[in-house]
């Protein structure tokens, strides 16, 4: 019997300085029946030249397509996807050479759709990657497992997953184009789509992710806050709610609450914006929005939750506050 095959898919815009290292991570799995598929997304670089070179390896593939954004070159991934699991991979970070091979026997030992794992900062990609050592599987159910998403308890990137592929193209899950923090709310519906989970515990990874590096989304938005960026926070966590609401997985009081901080923290977070006078009428509204919605739904007010109000009502009391 073959052994079940892993599509592994590779989203590449401008990362000439990362992708060979990255790739070879993937090239290097003791685990060999892979389809690894890259996508090339409008690169201007030598990313392209760089992914070519791995071509001579027959289980890589190359699409290009015109600049779209990582949620369309991830949905464009997903139509050559012909295997049992897929796994979604950033192409500037690195995974432990038995990953996949470790997250297989987990899927061949346990009656579970979805295998959850850690990443481990590094400031700079390694020429050597360790092995990473497994020791802890928690199996949980999807209740647990959304409950322990929406308090931060597990990880919602694409990359710190890997699902049975039936999960997605069963309940046709895409990432939403032309949104940033697209993981958020597409990590919520694959979850919502499975029956039960492993969260792997161990050493040594398995996921390198390179933090900080200049031009990545993440940094870029940490940098550049700005109203279009807001507006993406605001979509994707509202149609995370939206949905997990329509699914009656979780208790309503509980999903509203979050939803309520989720107004409030990603409020407070963007206030600096309030600086610019033609930024406030926008804020206003958003204001109105999070009273209203406090309202209608009989929020009941933690004292985390007084104190966000109090920072969004008055944002220069508590500002004075902090410099006393």
């Amino acid at each position: 019997m073959m052994p079940m095959k892993v599509s592994i898919i590779v989203p590449i815009y401008n990362v000439e300085t990362y992708l060979e290292n990255a790739l070879t991570s993937i090239q290097q799995q003791s685990y060999r029946n892979l389809k690894v598929i890259m996508v090339n997304d409008g690169s201007t670089d030598h990313s392209v030249e760089i992914a070519q070179r791995f071509l001579q390896d027959s289980r890589f593939m190359l699409v290009s397509q015109k600049n779209q954004g990582l949620s369309a070159a991830r949905n464009t991934g997903l139509k050559y996807v012909d295997s049992e699991y897929v796994y979604f991979f950033d192409s500037d970070d690195q995974i432990a050479p038995n990953l996949i091979e470790t997250a297989l026997a987990v899927f061949n030992k346990n009656r579970i759709d979805l295998i959850s794992f850690e990443s481990e900062l590094v400031s700079c990609q390694k020429n050597s990657l360790p092995l990473f050592k497994l020791t802890n599987i928690d199996v949980i159910e999807k209740k647990e497992l959304l409950m322990r998403l929406l308090s931060k308890k597990v990880m919602m990137t694409a990359w710190s997953y890997i699902a049975r592929t039936r999960i997605l193209l069963d309940n046709n899950i895409l990432f939403p184009v032309g949104k940033k923090f697209e993981d958020e709310n597409t990590a919520a519906k694959i979850f919502s789509s499975i029956n039960r989970a492993a969260i792997l515990r161990g050493k040594n990874g398995p996921y390198f992710y390179l933090q900080d590096r200049q031009g990545s989304i993440m940094t870029e938005a940490h940098n550049h806050a700005s109203l279009s960026q807001l507006d993406d926070r605001r979509y994707i966590f509202k149609d995370e709610y939206l949905f997990l609401k329509q699914q009656n997985s979780l208790p309503v009081n509980y999903l509203n609450d979050w939803y309520f901080n989720k107004l409030l923290t990603t409020y407070n977070m963007y206030r600096n914006l309030l600086i610019d006078d033609n930024n406030r009428s926008y804020f206003r509204t958003y204001k109105n929005e999070i009273l209203a919605f406090q309202r209608e739904n009989h929020i009941k007010l933690t004292m985390q939750m007084r104190k966000r109000l109090l920072k969004m009502k008055y944002p220069l009391i508590t500002k004075l506050r902090n410099y006393l």
